[in-house]
């Protein structure tokens, strides 16, 4: 069964890399992650503490499909999750196109509004390498099975 997995070229990488380096400098923020939704990490800048990025790249994708689920996206192309925890950082959610979207973990360093303000300027930023199609296809049925099911798991909420 033939299966869409994401290719970027080594440079389109380095200038995503380049943008999420400096919108977690300008927000001060902990980290950020650029994320297909299948759950492959494209590409992120710092680290999130007690996972690893590809592991919560994964979770983010499954929370992020069930949040659709639960609330219609479709009119809003952002959404930020709140802790209320000195420990735990908020995120904010943004999709730079159906397929791809921008995490961004940061405290109390920044305030909500600077953070959603410059995330919506790197998506400005990153849309360009990754608004066309950058799939290819192949004969992986592992992701595919994966995405059917959690569609299946959330269908009926």
């Amino acid at each position: 069964m033939a299966r869409q997995f994401f290719m970027l070229s080594e440079d389109a990488v380095r200038e995503i890399e380049k943008t999420l380096a400096t919108l977690v400098a300008e927000t001060k923020s902990r980290y950020a992650l650029v994320i297909d939704r299948s759950g492959y990490l494209i590409a992120s800048c710092g680290q999130p503490a007690h996972v690893h990025p590809e592991e919560l790249s994964a979770i983010a994708a499954g929370i992020v499909s069930a949040m659709q689920v639960i609330v219609n996206l479709a009119e809003s192309q952002e959404s930020t999750i709140a802790f209320h925890s000195q420990t735990m950082p908020d995120l904010h959610i943004a999709w730079i196109n159906p397929r791809v979207f921008l995490l961004l973990a940061y405290d109390d360093n920044t305030s909500e509004i600077i953070a959603r303000g410059r995330a919506r300027q790197a998506v400005r930023a990153l849309s360009p390498f990754l608004a066309q199609d950058q799939t290819q296809q192949t004969d992986l049925g592992s992701v595919e099975f994966i995405e059917s099911k959690l569609s299946e798991l959330f269908q009926d909420l």
